[in-house]
């Protein structure tokens, strides 16, 4: 009788594609209480807002399906994912392995505002 071959351990890049997960759920976390906002204060042109941010959300979202689907690929699943008082964490498998993934909400606002940035094609560092 053969034994079936071990899976490959966790990489680098599976534990990217998780931290891209977490960032992306909060991105649109993120979007919806600003356009929530939006539709509070009082703007010469609010829908303009809301309807770039909503363009936003729905590319961010396009984008985490994508990635949703390269995780299912390699074998990737996140059982559970908390919000603490710290930062979020994910308890992922990821080919039979356990796996935690642990961001620091300073961490994880300075990336929300990154890939945002991306989305919308700026560049933060320019003065």
């Amino acid at each position: 009788m053969t034994v079936p071959p071990t899976p490959p351990a966790p990489s680098e890049a599976d534990h990217l594609l998780i931290k891209k997960y977490l960032i992306y759920t909060l991105m649109l976390d993120v979007l919806e209480q600003d356009i929530d906002m939006m539709r509070q204060v009082s703007l010469h042109m609010p829908e303009v807002y809301i309807l770039r941010l909503s363009k936003l959300q729905s590319e961010v979202t396009v984008s985490l399906t994508n990635l949703r689907s390269d995780m299912r690929t390699r074998g990737i699943r996140v059982y559970e994912e908390s919000k603490q008082k710290e930062g979020i964490e994910a308890l992922y498998l990821c080919r039979g392995y356990r796996r935690r993934l642990f961001l620091l909400w300073t961490f994880a606002k300075t990336e929300v505002k990154k890939e945002i940035s991306f989305f919308l094609g700026l560049n933060l560092t320019e003065d």
